[in-house]
């Protein structure tokens, strides 16, 4: 039974025979949320670690850094210059936030540089390029 559907609806059979037997007071307060359910693990087990963080600042504002990446002339430059500001991987999370560019849910440092120049310097490369070609 390691199907995520058959542990699901066991579990949600548990919990439903656990909120069954709370005493009415309890099951308002459930119901207009002044009460949670949480999950305690059994003793002896570890939780898991936590994944909230706190993200340490950058090491210069978002505007200072997307300028300096729109003043890039090339992908390589840019890439150089955001491996020069050292920045974490939750770092660089937050940057391509900050600047919208999306990311799927695990990205290596290297994946997320590259979909940051690729957003501020490259398509702006690649609309010049394209620019150079009408004209003609």
């Amino acid at each position: 039974m390691t199907d995520p559907a058959d542990l699901a609806h066991d579990v949600l059979l548990k919990v439903a025979a656990f909120v069954k037997a709370l005493p009415a007071d309890q099951l308002a307060d459930l119901a207009t949320g002044a009460a949670t359910l949480t999950l305690v693990p059994r003793a002896g087990r570890a939780p898991a670690p936590s994944r909230a963080t706190a993200t340490k600042p950058l090491s210069r504002p978002v505007a200072e850094i997307e300028t300096m990446l729109a003043e890039i002339g090339t992908r390589a430059a840019a890439v150089q210059y955001l491996h020069d500001e050292r920045l974490t991987v939750p770092q660089l999370r937050e940057l391509a936030k900050t600047l919208g560019v999306a990311l799927p849910g695990k990205s290596a440092k290297d994946a997320i540089i590259t979909r940051i120049v690729d957003s501020a310097v490259g398509r702006r490369l690649d609309s010049a390029a394209i620019g150079r070609l009408a004209a003609r």
